[in-house]
């Protein structure tokens, strides 16, 4: 009986990895189907062990019997639910595998639209600017003023006229500061001193 449980512990531990080999579809698949193989070995296990419980329960050391039969039970428990965590790990890794793709082909897209959207946007600006510079060609003929006359320069009579008036303007501004300068010494003089405070 103990030779024929090694081997079945064996089979446990090895069926997983032969099997994961051989499979040739979809890593999803493959999973869905190791879960189910998971799921069939815990349940006829547990079958099992309940089966070798029963016959403990005919012998004269019962508690050594059930206790091996433990330990065994942990043993199995503990062998798949590692291959869970095998499995779940190679399903984490797979989305991860297929998120980074897809963010990369989104990138693509991405860095395509602006390539395309940066050459229609230069071709724009550039057809802007030219209609530009030609509407305002059209509007705005060139400035000619070679053909105009320059104006004239003053005369001599207007020349002293003006000298008149600048002259007559500086006495006028001289005078008035001399009025305002005589009205401020006369308000300093007449204004007496503020008593000072006791």
């Amino acid at each position: 009986m103990r030779g024929l449980w090694l081997l079945w512990v064996l089979a446990v531990l090895l069926g997983p990895q032969l099997v994961w080999a051989q499979t040739d579809a979809p890593v999803l698949e493959a999973a869905q189907a190791q879960r189910q193989r998971i799921s069939a070995e815990r349940t006829r296990a547990e079958a099992e062990f309940s089966r070798q419980e029963q016959a403990c329960q005919s012998r004269f050391a019962v508690q050594a019997c059930v206790d091996q039969i433990a330990v065994q039970r942990r043993t199995l428990d503990r062998e798949l639910r590692r291959q869970e965590a095998s499995l779940n790990a190679a399903e984490r890794q797979q989305r991860a595998q297929e998120q980074l793709q897809r963010s990369a082909e989104k990138e693509r897209d991405r860095q395509a639209r602006t390539a395309e959207q940066t050459d229609n946007t230069t071709a724009d600006r550039l057809q802007a600017q030219q209609e530009k510079q030609q509407a305002h060609h059209k509007v705005l003929p060139v400035n000619n003023t070679a053909g105009k006359p320059l104006p004239a320069a003053p005369t001599a009579g207007e020349q002293a006229s003006l000298r008149e008036a600048y002259a007559a303007k500086q006495r006028a501004a001289q005078e008035r500061r001399a009025v305002r300068e005589k009205r401020l010494r006369e308000s300093t003089q007449k204004t007496p001193a503020l008593p000072t405070p006791q």
